[in-house]
């Protein structure tokens, strides 16, 4: 891909100042965080809202409220004490289009695994992450900029494959993820939170939503596919417009993120 021109870069600057703004979380998934003030409680409200986040936004935002809801004031409480069971009865009956309520008790009974083995969410994938960055051979794809090792991927090898909720190929772009992780890593901003400090703003990914494809395929950051298509978005189309949103926002790349959704969702609104 050729150096963007300055044009495209202070446009895409500009629809980051415009859309990450309070007024975002009104109608994104990022919302249900806020309500929260215990570390434990924040995470786990993050990891529901962002692993449930695909489809109508409507539907996602009513799925989440109706498990957070349930859930009461503590939703890792809620998790520890095992109640997610009697929200989530054993069923391969559909509780969100393809994730059934097993596939839900199961996502939950992960996160209460490893609950039970760290103080915080973020504790257990630190040192997770910490030890596939100085294993010789992990599996795991590092970023050729800085040389670190990408967390979505070593989240998603906690979960087992059974889990439909998290991807397991190292070729997904795992945009549910992606998300979380801007989420919960960026700080300074009204949207993201910013409590695992430990992971460094440079090794996000950008999160590929359809609005993000889309837009970024139409700017020319991504190539298109037959019949003037975006392609399909992988863990190399995620690589590839991380570094071009470098070139726009340094450090912060995944700040792109709010340029391209926020224009995207704009526009279908439309």
């Amino acid at each position: 891909m050729e150096l963007m021109d300055e044009k495209l870069k202070n446009t895409l600057r500009s629809l980051a100042d415009k859309y990450e703004c309070a007024d975002f979380l009104k109608n994104d998934p990022s919302q249900f965080m806020h309500r929260y003030e215990k570390i434990t409680d924040i995470e786990v409200s993050a990891f529901i809202a962002a692993n449930l986040a695909f489809g109508r936004r409507s539907q996602i935002l009513s799925h989440v409220e109706s498990v957070l809801a349930a859930a009461g004031k503590s939703p890792a409480e809620w998790i520890l004490s095992d109640s997610y069971n009697d929200f989530f009865p054993e069923s391969d009956g559909s509780f969100y289009r393809m994730y059934s309520f097993n596939a839900m008790r199961l996502f939950c009974s992960v996160l209460k695994q490893i609950l039970e083995q760290a103080e915080t969410l973020g504790d257990y994938f630190k040192k997770k992450w910490q030890e596939a960055e100085l294993a010789d051979s992990s599996g795991f794809y590092r970023s050729a900029s800085t040389g670190h090792i990408y967390l979505a991927p070593v989240i998603a090898s906690s979960f087992p494959m059974e889990c439909n909720l998290i991807p397991h190929s190292m070729d997904s772009a795992a945009k549910k993820l992606n998300m979380l992780l801007r989420w919960l890593v960026r700080s300074s901003s009204p949207v993201d939170v910013g409590i695992w400090t430990w992971y460094k703003t440079e090794d996000l990914l950008m999160p590929l939503d359809t609005h993000v494809v889309q837009e970024a395929t139409r700017f020319g950051l991504l190539p298109v596919g037959k019949g003037g298509k975006p392609k399909s978005a992988g863990f190399k189309s995620a690589v590839l417009l991380t570094e071009q949103m470098t070139e726009v926002f340094g450090k912060d790349p995944v700040r792109g993120d709010f340029a391209l959704f926020g224009l995207g969702v704009d526009k279908g609104a439309n």
